[in-house]
């Protein structure tokens, strides 16, 4: 079904991306896609999906084949019709703002009737388990629903091939295990699905091989086999994340306390949604894990917490006294999950030195950054031009430059491979031995259980659990 070989792609402003790249997929195989950040895995992708060159100017060579056709050469109805694609982020390829008109968006727009796209929509609907979204807005879906309207909306086509980037970067653990099961149907059908990937384990049950590739080159091919046989010492070596990870060390925690939350509540007027009565004491150096599924109300708890959004009822005291939103703005560094929101600057020294006054504790800051987060060989590069877990670290090589007591980290793993992750876990433990507090939203039980002193668990708005041991079934 899919045939790519000894394919070379270079974007048109710089070296080869991919080099001599050579494997094929039948029809109803899933293949992972996995290695380091900017090591190739997306540029793969998009010369699958005809998007490079076409989309991303540059120049290829080799053979991409799909059903005995060459992407780059077909139209875009042709290639809708061949393959669906699933953004590692949904809402950037969502066009119309109800479900039921993105899934039939493709349907119309290749001009199939009336009739057609109903027959069609009823049968994809049912077929991903979605039928009690058809009414609403995509707006007020969560993250794991939104993959769902995508993938939904990539198959009414009937396509050929399955094209996932990142599919659980963003998922809670009942979300990836739902987009387990829909990938063991898509496969039933014969449709052959690749997917690039960071948290590999998940797949196992659906995967026929794992393609490994380090600095554009494949360099290693396994069997779901060969990969459970990888010890994490050898994942690690890899740069690829570890099946588990212990606390080496505890955090520099003292009793003295910083932040105090008491019977805090928030509620959108739109929604009705939010948190209610959530209580939490903060130590200097402390690492707290706030987890629960997506729609819990973690990131909404971190925004109240940092001035982002007043608070409807309860207090938070900062040093034994009542902070408003501008003094919770000034103390607390929120880095949020999607890093394209904080990116302003044209390079990524510029971008961490945004709005600091330059001392010579910053320049050390500087140069610790870019150290700690593997950013010394980016740091003249445009961060638009980064891949997710590159633009990521930028972020994070940002907050740690900065005089913040209070760091929340949204999600800080979300697109980041091994090396990624344990720079995190370094990271954390730097700014708990300056006596920061570190907050951090995760769905990633590893980095839980590998930095936090305690963990709090929200379901549906409200504190249902309060520990000491990470339950990765929250995870």
């Amino acid at each position: 079904m899919i045939k790519v070989q000894n394919v070379f792609f270079s974007y048109s402003d710089g070296d080869p991306s991919i080099k001599d790249i050579t494997f094929s997929i039948k029809s109803g195989e899933c293949v992972v896609i996995c290695g380091k950040s900017g090591s190739g895995k997306s540029t793969i992708l998009r010369t699958i999906s005809g998007l490079a060159p076409v989309f991303y100017e540059g120049e290829l060579k080799g053979k991409v084949e799909i059903d005995k056709q060459i992407p780059a050469e077909l139209d875009s109805e042709e290639r809708a019709k061949l393959f669906g694609v699933v953004f590692q982020d949904p809402r950037s390829q969502f066009f119309m703002n109800s479900v039921q008109d993105e899934i039939c968006f493709a349907a119309e727009n290749i001009g199939l009737s009336a009739h057609e796209i109903r027959q069609k929509l009823d049968e994809i609907v049912g077929f991903v388990g979605i039928e009690d979204l058809l009414s609403k807005d995509i707006d007020d879906l969560s993250s794991g629903q939104k993959q769902k309207v995508a993938i939904a909306a990539s198959l009414i086509l009937q396509p050929k091939v399955l094209i996932l980037d990142e599919p659980t970067s963003n998922l809670d653990a009942d979300g990836v295990k739902v987009l387990i099961k829909i990938i063991k149907k898509i496969k039933d059908r014969g449709i052959s699905i690749i997917i690039s990937e960071h948290r590999l384990e998940p797949f196992n049950e659906v995967v026929n091989r794992f393609l490994y590739i380090d600095r554009g080159m494949l360099r290693e091919v396994w069997s779901k086999e060969d990969f459970e046989r990888l010890d994490n010492e050898s994942l690690s070596k890899l740069g690829l994340r570890p099946k588990t990870i212990n606390k080496s060390t505890k955090n520099k925690k003292s009793n003295d306390l910083i932040l105090d939350i008491e019977s805090l509540s928030f509620h959108y007027k739109k929604t009705k949604l939010g948190i209610d009565d959530i209580n939490l004491k903060l130590y200097k150096g402390e690492v707290v894990s706030l987890l629960g599924n997506n729609g819990a109300g973690k990131t909404t708890l971190c925004k109240v917490i940092s001035g982002l959004l007043k608070e409807n009822g309860g207090s938070i005291k900062y040093r034994g006294k009542v902070a408003n939103r501008n003094l919770r703005n000034k103390f607390c560094y929120f880095v949020m999950q999607d890093a394209d929101y904080q990116l302003y600057s044209d390079s990524v020294v510029s971008e961490i030195s945004i709005g600091k006054k330059i001392t010579e504790k910053f320049k050390k800051d500087m140069v610790d950054s870019l150290d700690a987060f593997s950013l010394n060989e980016l740091k003249d590069r445009h961060p638009a031009s980064l891949s997710g877990g590159e633009k990521q670290r930028v972020i994070l090589a940002a907050a740690y430059c900065s005089d913040a007591d209070v760091y929340i980290l949204d999600e800080p793993t979300s697109g980041m491979d091994g090396d990624g992750l344990h720079s995190i876990i370094k990271w954390v433990k730097l700014l708990s031995e300056k006596g920061k507090i570190v907050v951090i939203i995760t769905h990633d039980s590893l980095l839980a259980a590998a930095t936090s002193d305690k963990f709090l668990y929200l379901e549906e708005g409200k504190q249902i659990k309060e520990g000491k041991k990470v339950l990765y079934e929250y995870n």
